[in-house]
Formats: C-alpha cells, sequence, structure tokens
C-alpha cells in the first residue's frame, strides 16, 4: 500500500540555476523563497490571494501583506501556461491540486520544503514523528528523552518553526521534525528512525480518499525498508497497516516501554515515578511511551532512569492541546482547539471522566464519521452537555440524535456564544474546546480560534459570570 518509491530530488541543490515556482505564501513559503531565490535563474512565489481569490471568505489581496514585498507573487493561474523545472508547494496545498497537474503535465518536478529537507539532512540523524493524533506532544517528549540521552536537540516542523531554519542551525546530535500527512506526501527519504502515533481518519479534503491518506502518511517509512520505527501498539489500524515494516517496534501495548495500568514501565529501567508529569491524559502517557522508544531505536540504549524522569516532567502541553487556561468561579477552561479530528476529542473527553463537562464543538466539516464520537460523549460519566455550531456540530448533533441519545446539546451562534452559555450552567466542572473538526477557513488557525476562547473565558470571568453553585450535576 505505501511502498510508493520515488526517485530523489537531489535537494535544494538541484534547484540552483533553474525556474522554480513556490506555491504558498505562507511561513514556510516564505522562508524556502527567500532560502533558495539568489540561486535560482527564475523565482516567483504563487498564492491565490494575489489572484485576488480569497479563501472561502477570507481576507482579500492586500492580506499578503508588506513583508512580500522582496518577492514576485504572482497568481497560480500561471501554472497552466508557464514552465516551471521545478513546483515546491506548501503543505496548505493538496498534491491533487489541479493546478500541481497543470504543472505536471508541462514538466515541473512537483515537491514540497520538507521532500527536500530530508534529502539534505539524509546524513544526519533525524526522527521524524507523524500520526493523525500526538504529534506535537510525541516530538516534544522525544526531544526531551533525547536530552535525557545527553544529546543536543532540535526541534522542527508542524510543530510552528519550518524545516527550512535548520539549514542555518544545523550544529545539532539530532533533529526531531513533526510531519503532518500534507508533510510526508512527497518525501523521498526516510528518516533515521521513525514514530507513527495512531492512524485514524482526517484531512479527507486534502487526500481525496482514506486510502489516500494513510498511504501519504506511511511514505514517510517507505523508502528505506529497515528504517526503525516505533509505531503505537495501542492503535488497530497503525499496527494493520505497518505490519510490512521490517524495522518496527509496538509500544504501548507489547514491545520494549509499554503501560501497565496509569504507569510506564520500560526495558532495564522498571515502572517509571512520573508524579510530576505535567500533560494530562493517558494518551498522554502513551506518547511518551514512544517518545522513548523512539530515543533507544536511536541510541540502542536506555538513558538514566532518574535524568529520563526528570525531563519527562519538564514537558508542558503544547499550545492549545488539553492546555488548561484558568480556573474561574471554580470552573475550569481548556483549550484543545487543536482536537481537529473526533479522536482528539474523544481523548480529551476521557481526561475528565467523572466531572461535569460543557463541551463546545464544531467547525468545517471534513465529512468524517462522527458516530465514534457520538457513542463517547453517551458513554461518558456523567453525560457532558454539547454546545455546537457551524457544519461540523450540525453533524455531531445529526450523530447524537440518530442514536436517540440522551446528552444535552445545544447549537449557538459562535465560539464566544458558547462560552457565555457554558459558564451560566449549573454544575458545570469543566469547560472544554475541543471542535472535532478543523477551524473554518474564514476563522483563521486553530491558534487564532483558540486565542479567542482564552479571550471569551476571561472576559467571563471579569463580568463574574460564574455558574450557579449546585454541587456536581448527575448524567
Amino acid at each position: 500500500m505505501y511502498h510508493r518509491s520515488v526517485p530523489r530530488i537531489g535537494g535544494v541543490a538541484a534547484l540552483s540555476g533553474k525556474r522554480v515556482a513556490v506555491f504558498g505564501a505562507g511561513m514556510e513559503g516564505q522562508s524556502f523563497a527567500r532560502r533558495i531565490g539568489p540561486s535560482c535563474s527564475e523565482i516567483v512565489v504563487l498564492d491565490d490571494l494575489a489572484g485576488g481569490r480569497p479563501a472561502s471568505g477570507g481576507p482579500g489581496p492586500s492580506a499578503l501583506g508588506a513583508d512580500l514585498a522582496d518577492l514576485n507573487v504572482r497568481s497560480p493561474a500561471v501554472l497552466a501556461e508557464t514552465r516551471f523545472d521545478f513546483v515546491v508547494h506548501s503543505p496548505g496545498v493538496s498534491r491533487f491540486d489541479e493546478r500541481l497537474v497543470d504543472a505536471r503535465r508541462l514538466g515541473a518536478v512537483v515537491t514540497t520544503p520538507t521532500a527536500l529537507f530530508m534529502e539534505d539532512f539524509a546524513d544526519r540523524q533525524v526522527v521524524a514523528v507523524t500520526g493523525s493524533k500526538g504529534k506535537t506532544t510525541t516530538a516534544m517528549l522525544t526531544v526531551a528523552v533525547l536530552r535525557a540521552h545527553g544529546l543536543d536537540v532540535a526541534l522542527a516542523g508542524n510543530i510552528g518553526r519550518p524545516v527550512t531554519e535548520l539549514y542555518d542551525d544545523a550544529a545539532h546530535d539530532v533533529f526531531v521534525v513533526e510531519l503532518s500527512s500534507f508533510q510526508t506526501a512527497e518525501v523521498t527519504t526516510s528518516p533515521t528512525v521513525g514514530v507513527l502515533t495512531l492512524l485514524a481518519p482526517d484531512h479527507l479534503d486534502w487526500h481525496r480518499s482514506i486510502e489516500n491518506y494513510y498511504a501519504d502518511k506511511l511514505r514517510l517509512f517507505s523508502q528505506r525498508s529497515d528504517v526503525p520505527v516505533a509505531v503505537n501498539g495501542c492503535c488497530d489500524q497503525a499496527v494493520a497497516l505497518s505490519s510490512e515494516l521490517g524495522g518496527r517496534v509496538l509500544y504501548g501495548e507489547g514491545g520494549p516501554v509499554r503501560l501497565e495500568g496509569s504507569r510506564i514501565v520500560a526495558a532495564g529501567l522498571g515502572p517509571l515515578e512520573l508524579d510530576g508529569f505535567r500533560l494530562l491524559g493517558g494518551h498522554n502517557l502513551l506518547n511518551a511511551c514512544g517518545a522513548i522508544t523512539a530515543g533507544m531505536l536511536l541510541t540502542g540504549d536506555m538513558p538514566d532512569r532518574g535524568r529520563l524522569e526528570d525531563e519527562l516532567c519538564t514537558v508542558t502541553a503544547p499550545r492549545a492541546r488539553l492546555e488548561p487556561i484558568g480556573s474561574f468561579g471554580g470552573v475550569n477552561y481548556i483549550d484543545d482547539a487543536l482536537a481537529s479530528n473526533p479522536d482528539g476529542t474523544i481523548a480529551a473527553l476521557r481526561v475528565f471522566d467523572g466531572r461535569r463537562v460543557a463541551l463546545i464543538v464544531g467547525g468545517f466539516d471534513r465529512g468524517l464519521d462522527y458516530e465514534p464520537l457520538a457513542r463517547a460523549i453517551e458513554s461518558t460519566t456523567p453525560r457532558p452537555v454539547v454546545l455546537w455550531t457551524g457544519p461540523a456540530g450540525k453533524a455531531i448533533a445529526a450523530a447524537l440524535e440518530r442514536m436517540s441519545g440522551t446528552a444535552a446539546r445545544e447549537e449557538v451562534p459562535s465560539l464566544e456564544a458558547a462560552v457565555a452559555v457554558a459558564s451560566r450552567m449549573a454544575g458545570i466542572e469543566v469547560v472544554l474546546f475541543s471542535p472535532a473538526s478543523p477551524t473554518p477557513h474564514d476563522e483563521g488557525t486553530y491558534y487564532e480560534r483558540g486565542e479567542r476562547f482564552r479571550q471569551a473565558a476571561a472576559a467571563r470571568a471579569a463580568a463574574g459570570d460564574s455558574p450557579p453553585a449546585s454541587g456536581r450535576a448527575g448524567s
């Protein structure tokens, strides 16, 4: 399924003296264009905003901003009529985009900054983390584990720092890169060590099918038959689809690092003492198992036990991933805006089982199956109150309705309105913003949406808008 080996391009050096189009004027596209521009015979940056075509009601052409004044920014329409030697597209542009099809038809080599980086750093120690959820946290935990091994580590990729910046910051022992399916889809080189956190349906609008999505994820490990990969043994889909990987090592269930109840047991170290572990939920202990396994695969050994425990306990929640933002009027507000699929929200609900939760869901509907989330909501004790908005929220509410479930649910016009409603509910202990869907195109990024949640919570607190005291509500 995933053995789609593609010839190497030759890294960024292959672009020297060539006509290059960089498709996507975001942070990574800008960084990449400025890096390679001086060596190219021609370079243009392509963005829909340059053609006056905003994304789903988003900002107009002026949103490109003055920081692009030094770049030749044009409309992607040129790909249908102009031949480029290379088209390097950002993660936001699907590899199935018809304009990339046009570019290939005219003879361009289509690739990504991540694919070129992986080629250029093929002789360095690179640990690449991917999966449908848990990538960011696992990447951060992997950095902590490798530091416990005494290594100097750099972190980049989907976590926020473009991999292109590592060309100027290459004096490290190891590079940990978090890669989305958008970034793994075009790679031609596998990492030194890989981590596969889990596999569940996501991003079907980008990949066009679930089969493509899984194949594009696993392509990261398909370029070398013996690449060592730490695979989540608790995820049936990940176990099944990675069965042909010769270097696979399971974690969590079976393997050298496993969960026994709520404790991590590592081969040669025994049960770890992690009373100071700051990340919420058993799934984050599982992520730590993956990180420890990756460290073992890279170094061939386990680190000092005490140092490992100390380093793991320094890791805090990444922004907008089960991040506590404050307690107002006895109610805990949790920003989980990064939960862009149902599995992320299911994991979040498990963290607060036994507490009365107001769950805020909804956003852009990718057409995913929300029945598992509906079942999780119905089986949570006590049942959460669901406040929903947008097309995905409507689909989640419909899934609950089909179950003839008893979970209370209410449509709200906005995220701010949801926080206001939740803040006035009797008996609520946790207000959890875990949308189970991506941020709508006209609402910016998940980071911006999480910031709106924070501001709304702070506004309710400032107004003294805390819920009436009535004890813990029943199911």
